[in-house]
């Protein structure tokens, strides 16, 4: 397959791989639907089942909206409930949520009462992942132990003999997140792709078997690697994580970059490979209690990651959808921070899967403007 090739099969599994109004993505009786990027796929996949992670859209929810409240949800809750409500989960396997952010954990048990009611009928369970992401002395061992039960859960006549199937992959998802890294080095330093089209590239090794996965983000990366530098402003992305590339593709119409976001479809997707440990289980949890991308990871984490990814942009867009209860509490520290580096930045506060309104077209076009002279001193 050319590399022209690879990157539209990546952005097509990207773009099809959610559930939504006419798709069949979660038709299977093999597909694990799955609330968001942070229930481990090592183990979806060891228990025969294919993962379906669960995306926002612009598709009106109204079947979702007769049950969830305005403003508290995120699109791709909507989303979820609107396939579940409609039928379009009928089929799947399972219904896997983690507890990595309040809305996930508040679907898990609307979802259970509507089926309590008879509201709502699914052939599969409704699993909760409870997953911490604190780092108390016991936290390990109650995230390993959560994991073990995830796995008997998805695959009760499995027994330890399975395990073998866990390391395998284990061994084929870090191949994986090895070519989600080159893709991610193609984005700084100097960037060669811009983050509206990368942001499938990378999104889709959630959706895609690994080997394959593998095999067309380094065909992608060697193609995009003989690209000349984009010599435009570098914008980070932050605020509330984003899973598609809309606001990126907004922010880049103004003739800028955007160089990194707070997203495990972006810069969060690999993290780090799953440890080669005599408890694959255990391992597993670990990797997702370090790297899990949301309102639940540590704040000082967070700050960290922010101050190290400020190096080298010139301006910063902060996203704070009206759904959000969590990332703009600490939106006046980073004030503080960008204040203190000098680095211009302007706060959006709509929903990123609708247009972006004159308003902000206006404030980003002026932002690309005021990044423009740190883009030149830096030469």
């Amino acid at each position: 397959m050319s590399p022209v090739d690879a990157i539209t099969v990546l952005t097509r599994a990207f773009n099809q791989a959610s559930v939504g109004k006419g798709s069949n993505a979660a038709a299977d009786r093999d597909a694990a639907v799955i609330s968001w990027p942070a229930v481990p796929v090592e183990i979806i996949r060891a228990a025969g089942l294919r993962p379906v992670v669960i995306r926002g859209a612009a598709t009106p929810t109204p079947a979702a909206d007769q049950h969830l409240e305005p403003a508290a949800f995120p699109g791709r809750i909507r989303q979820l409930v609107e396939a579940a409500m409609t039928g379009q989960l009928n089929d799947a396997a399972c219904i896997v949520l983690p507890r990595t952010s309040e809305s996930d954990y508040k679907c898990f048990l609307y979802l259970r009462e509507l089926v309590r009611r008879r509201l709502l009928r699914l052939a599969g369970p409704i699993v909760l992942f409870d997953l911490l992401q604190s780092q108390g002395r016991e936290v390990a061992a109650y995230n390993a132990g959560r994991t073990r039960a995830l796995f008997a859960a998805l695959a009760p006549a499995a027994g330890t003999g399975l395990l073998d199937g866990v390391r395998e992959q284990i061994a084929r998802t870090n191949a994986a997140r090895a070519a989600v890294r080159r893709l991610l080095a193609l984005r700084n330093h100097p960037p060669r792709i811009t983050g509206a089209e990368v942001l499938p590239l990378i999104g889709a090794f959630w959706c895609l078997a690994p080997e394959a996965y593998a095999s067309l983000a380094l065909a992608a990366a060697d193609s995009i690697a003989g690209r000349p530098p984009l010599v435009r402003p570098r914008v980070l992305l932050l605020g509330a994580p984003v899973d598609g590339p809309a606001l990126h593709a907004a922010i880049e119409a103004h003739g800028a970059v955007v160089v990194a976001e707070t997203s495990p479809w972006g810069i969060d997707a690999a993290g780090e490979d799953v440890a080669d440990e005599a408890d694959p289980l255990a391992a597993i949890a670990e990797k997702y209690r370090r790297d899990a991308s949301g309102p639940r990871a540590p704040v000082i984490d967070t700050r960290c990651w922010t101050a190290r990814a400020l190096a080298g942009v010139d301006a910063v867009v902060v996203s704070l959808p009206p759904d959000d209860a969590v990332f703009g509490w600490d939106y006046p520290n980073l004030c503080r921070q960008l204040q203190a580096l000098d680095i211009p930045h302007v706060c959006l506060t709509h929903d990123p899967y609708d247009p972006v309104p004159t308003v902000d077209q206006e404030r980003l076009a002026a932002l690309v403007d005021a990044a423009a002279p740190r883009l030149e001193a830096r030469g």
